[in-house]
């Protein structure tokens, strides 16, 4: 509907132009004059399709209208609306080809055929032709440009928006991840704990009842101190201004080990280890010493601590039933902790028997 009210309209005021000049020497408007005008502004109704074809049938129509001998209508007038179209449709190069090569072809003929008399109204109308010209030309290719630009706009917003999108299902995803690490560690930390205690308190129940309650307090401790620990993970996830929970000491972690006879020893000054890297160390050590008293077999290990001008380095050793170790969740976050500060961490066999862990950070 668009499309034919402007049709309709450009046909109306190119018919109303054709009527209104009179030249003595111009064959006065009839109906051929006026299909004429009609057709040009027919011709708008395929604009979309081909803008190209849209003007060059104009062109063509206009020539039509001259040399059958009707008065002058000007040269760019009745193609204003077809130029403006194609510059609309990002063509504007084609417009100024076709507007300026009209304008010149028209304009030499009226400068060779027309009396010397009227060179300067010649020469007049050539300057409006070219002004008019520039001027639909220019309002088409702004348009144009306002549109892409607005189209870029809307693109880039959705761009951004989809980036955003995309950074918060990450950062959900490396909470999913973290609140499971974290989980995995105090639970299976504790459990392990809780396991040796209970075996103990159940041998020994009828024999000895005092130690019987230490290993049932010891039990309740633990339970405690993982649900606190629990808490503090989830409360951070949550946006409450709480720290991530840091594991007990490494003296506290070899004391608080049962089941397994394990030494602690410190080389270097380790006592100015970054906040960061002794975080990380402390929670592999906690997995670390979890994995032996599950799954070792072993009787005793050694947790050695060693700090130099460079690196910050942890070796955990135990006299286990060693074997090829298995990349399960536990090692997997222990790799994890350790590569997010920059270091590396290996897991394997010791030659007389049981296995060793040896993580490197950088400091």
């Amino acid at each position: 509907m668009i499309d034919i009210g402007i049709a309709a309209v450009v046909a109306a005021v190119l018919c109303i132009q054709a009527a209104a000049p009179f030249e003595q020497d111009a064959i006065p408007p009839d109906w051929r004059a006026y299909g004429t005008m009609v057709l040009i502004g027919g011709a708008l109704l395929f604009r979309r399709r081909y803008p190209i074809g849209t003007l060059v049938a104009s062109l063509l129509l206009l020539m039509a209208y001259y040399f059958m001998g009707f008065g002058a209508v000007g040269a760019v007038w009745p193609l204003s609306a077809a130029l403006f179209n194609v510059a609309l449709f990002g063509r504007w190069r084609s417009a100024v080809v076709f507007a300026g090569g009209f304008v010149v072809s028209s304009s030499a003929w009226r400068l060779i055929f027309e009396p010397e008399g009227n060179t300067a109204a010649v020469v007049s109308d050539i300057l409006t032709d070219i002004s008019l010209a520039t001027a639909v030309i220019l309002a088409g290719a702004l348009i144009t440009n306002q549109r892409q630009l607005r189209a870029e706009i809307r693109a880039r917003s959705v761009a951004v928006a989809a980036e955003k999108e995309a950074e918060a299902r990450s950062r959900m995803s490396e909470q999913r991840v973290h609140l499971a690490r974290e989980v995995h560690d105090v639970v299976a930390h504790a459990l392990a704990g809780i396991g040796v205690q209970a075996h103990l308190a159940e041998e020994i129940v009828d024999t000895d009842r005092d130690e019987a309650r230490k290993s049932i307090r010891a039990i309740i401790d633990t339970t405690n101190d993982a649900i606190g620990q629990l808490r503090e993970t989830v409360g951070s996830l949550r946006g409450a201004p709480t720290a991530p929970p840091v594991p007990p000491s490494l003296r506290d972690l070899v004391e608080g080990v049962v089941g397994v006879d394990i030494s602690y020893n410190s080389q270097g000054d380790v006592t100015t280890i970054p906040d960061e890297i002794d975080r990380v160390v402390r929670a592999v050590v906690r997995e670390a010493l979890t994995n032996t008293v599950r799954h070792s077999g072993a009787t005793e290990a050694t947790v050695t601590l060693m700090r130099d001008d460079h690196v910050v380095g942890v070796q955990v050793a135990d006299n286990g039933k060693g074997g090829t170790p298995v990349e399960g969740a536990g090692i997997k976050g222990m790799r994890e902790r350790v590569a997010e500060v920059g270091g590396t961490l290996t897991v394997g066999s010791r030659d007389e028997g049981g296995f060793v862990l040896t993580t490197e950070i950088p400091i």
